[in-house]
């Protein structure tokens, strides 16, 4: 954890944004909120933040806008709160760019384990500064989270999808299971989350050109998990 670290908290309901203040100021981190999107865009330019608590639904801009506003200045770490709680709002969250979702109502002490899991993600520390595979296809920097393809192009993965591809390159060749990738993306193996990580193999295969088909990178073993098929390159 990162005491330090400035979390900005979007929440319309007073009572629920003070207590989500209370809960993270205990824990030591700097907090600024907001009670609509119009206000969280505004104090995210004014402020930065190291970590967003977004709630989907707000007056004068949805969740989901603000969502994309965020994902237009950089890579600042989402974690979406609502009341929507059916595995396609959490998928069509993660999806737009979130890092985690917690659905309404949640245990604060969820909530602070949850950021405090989001923010070690986000350092690098400890891991190579750059994923080579394939013979140099695919390299990545850890720290930024970039990524090339050769000739192909490049961008940028979300913290949950480089965490779950730093998971696999740890093992190349080795099947792992959706309950070893859960952990590596610091989620919980209930009945939503396992979903999750076939979700972000998913993304990860559409930016990557990776055919399920006909990997190059990332191979599934039916009934058990996945397993990185690309060679991880020496250095």
């Amino acid at each position: 954890m990162n005491p330090q670290a400035r979390i900005l908290v979007v929440e319309d309901e007073p009572q629920l944004r003070a207590l989500l203040r209370l809960y993270l100021e205990r824990e030591g981190y700097r907090v600024t909120d907001a009670g609509d999107g119009a206000a969280a865009v505004a104090a995210f330019d004014a402020h930065g933040a190291d970590l967003v608590i977004l709630d989907l639904m707000l007056p004068t801009m949805q969740g989901e806008a603000v969502l994309a506003e965020l994902r237009e200045r950089g890579s600042v770490p989402i974690l979406i709160t609502s009341a929507k709680r059916t595995d396609a709002d959490r998928i069509v969250g993660l999806r737009a760019g979130a890092d985690d979702y917690l659905a309404k109502p949640f245990n604060p002490h969820e909530l602070t384990a949850r950021v405090a899991a989001i923010l070690r993600r986000a350092s690098p520390g400890g891991t190579d500064p750059v994923l080579s595979l394939a013979g140099g296809r695919f390299t990545l920097d850890v720290g930024s989270r970039r990524y090339s393809l050769g000739a192909g192009g490049g961008g940028r993965l979300t913290r949950s999808e480089a965490a779950l591809l730093m998971a696999l390159a740890r093992r190349p060749g080795s099947v792992q299971t959706r309950e070893q990738l859960l952990e590596a993306v610091a989620r919980r193996p209930d009945e939503v989350f396992d979903r999750v990580v076939d979700m972000h193999v998913a993304n990860l295969r559409r930016k990557l050109g990776d055919d399920a088909g006909e990997p190059w990178l990332i191979e599934t073993v039916p009934g058990t998990g996945y397993r990185l098929v690309a060679e991880r390159d020496t250095t």
